[in-house]
């Protein structure tokens, strides 16, 4: 099983690149769609946001594959077929955003549809016990989660290296528990997207050739939302023996990346009275730049933060026999230390931008000025005496 792993693995992460690869032959000539005045790239050129077509080409075919070959109980085979249509959808809602920039309001809608159709299909949290809550609460993940891959896809390599940990966070999880592992629906999915990442991070690390766009950031939301409900949120489903403040800090402590980026993000424009749903250059990514990270490293270190929190989350859920309140102290202090040392450094690197925005707009208008100053100079020496 180990081999049909790495094979897997291994033709997923080659498919996606020849994909990717020809996709962006066929498209160099197409400016990125997506040119509305809330759109802001943090790259100065336009790229074809064609990578979530891999995702979902990878997804679809491997769904197909295993369901063709393998048989699955009733109660994975609902959830399976769940999580099919509810990716689907986040597909499709990133694909007509990308082509035409859909309204704030139709996104949102779909994005609610996506966590509805997993509830009907079996998957929600299960954490209250009580259906109206729950349910309540995993519209709010999915719509959550979903939004927060989105705003993450800012700066080259960051969004495919989160995912990417995340979901082998979520294969090692897996693994480590008893029972059919080796075929089960879910890790058999994990394991193929792992591998449609890295086909389109080669093409996607600074500098990159293509963007995964909406199409890819809608899919990953979903389809990261239904892991973090499946394999965290009901970690007591794995082991019953774990307290029920772990269902919540594990999520956190595994999605903690996009989940950081999005509460700066949303509490830095709140605060200076703009709208968090206008785009800008103020995210976590940016402003690690801003402190002096370089940009190919930004991917790098953030891609560790979240291995480092997932690990740690794994071993809670794996290895800590007796969870008690000190175990709860413990792990909810990582995660306030964590929140606090990197808002922090938001909030210095927020600083660094604004005063190099403020200079390079003083040094820009300084030298239209003078340019325009020489040209009129120019103009009065052309003049007849």
């Amino acid at each position: 099983m180990i081999y049909l792993g790495i094979t897997l693995f291994l033709a997923s992460a080659v498919f996606s690149f020849l994909l990717n690869n020809a996709l962006y032959k066929s498209s160099r000539g197409v400016a990125a769609k997506k040119s509305g005045p809330h759109v802001v790239r943090w790259g100065s050129t336009s790229k074809p946001t064609i990578g979530g077509i891999s995702f979902f080409a990878t997804f679809i075919s491997a769904a197909f594959v295993f369901y063709a070959t393998q048989e699955i109980d009733t109660a994975n085979l609902y959830e399976y077929f769940g999580l099919i249509v509810s990716v689907t959808l986040g597909f499709f809602i990133g694909l007509q955003d990308d082509a035409y920039n859909t309204r704030p309001l139709l996104k949102f809608l779909g994005q609610v549809t996506c966590g509805v159709v997993l509830i009907i299909f079996g998957t929600h949290i299960d954490l209250f016990g009580i259906p109206a809550l729950d349910y309540a609460l995993t519209i709010f993940w999915v719509v959550g989660i979903m939004n927060s891959v989105n705003l993450l896809d800012n700066m080259d390599g960051v969004t495919g290296t989160v995912s990417l940990i995340i979901s082998s966070i979520s294969i090692l999880l897996i693994s480590l528990f008893p029972g059919d592992a080796n075929l089960n629906p879910f890790l058999f999915l994990l394991i193929a997207l792992v591998g449609a990442y890295l086909g389109f991070l080669i093409l996607n690390w600074k500098p990159s050739k293509i963007y995964m766009g909406d199409t890819g950031s809608q899919f990953l939301g979903a389809f990261l939302a239904f892991i973090g409900i499946k394999f965290f949120w009901n970690i007591h489903e794995f082991n019953p023996g774990v307290d029920v403040s772990m269902q919540i800090i594990a999520p956190i402590m595994v999605f903690m990346v996009p989940i950081m980026d999005t509460t700066f993000v949303v509490i830095a424009r709140i605060s200076r009275g703009s709208s968090p749903f206008v785009g800008g250059k103020d995210h976590l990514t940016h402003n690690m730049n801003y402190l002096g990270v370089p940009e190919p490293f930004v991917p790098v270190l953030l891609g560790l933060v979240s291995l480092i929190s997932g690990l740690l989350a794994i071993f809670s859920i794996r290895y800590v026999a007796f969870w008690s309140v000190y175990h709860t102290i413990v792990f909810a202090a990582y995660v306030v230390i964590s929140f606090t040392i990197f808002f922090l450094l938001f909030k210095r690197g927020e600083k660094i931008g604004y005063i190099k925005e403020r200079f390079s707009k003083t040094l820009n208008r300084f030298f239209e000025e003078k340019e325009k100053a020489r040209i009129e100079a120019r103009e009065k020496e052309k003049q007849p005496s």
